[in-house]
């Protein structure tokens, strides 16, 4: 693997959740980057179902873009 790996995360995905931290290690052994972001109450696909969990979703989503939005012009330059 040689792309660094931005990852966003919602905070009540269990399932998905429970890979942060051994991807965090095993990027770690390959000297690669990997940014994680878990944003409290929030869902799995928050970017897909933003009207959901009382907001959570929606506020995520506004938290992510502009995460993800710098991580790519660092990366991509």
């Amino acid at each position: 693997m040689r792309a660094p790996v931005l990852g966003l995360y919602g905070g009540d995905d269990a399932r998905v959740n429970a890979t942060i931290e051994p991807a965090k290690v095993e990027l770690a052994k390959l000297k690669q980057s990997y940014e994680s972001h878990v944003f409290e109450g929030a869902g799995h696909g928050f970017l897909r179902t933003q009207g959901l969990r009382d907001g959570a979703n929606l506020a995520a989503s506004k938290q992510s873009w502009p995460l993800a939005i710098a991580f790519l012009r660092k990366n991509l330059e």
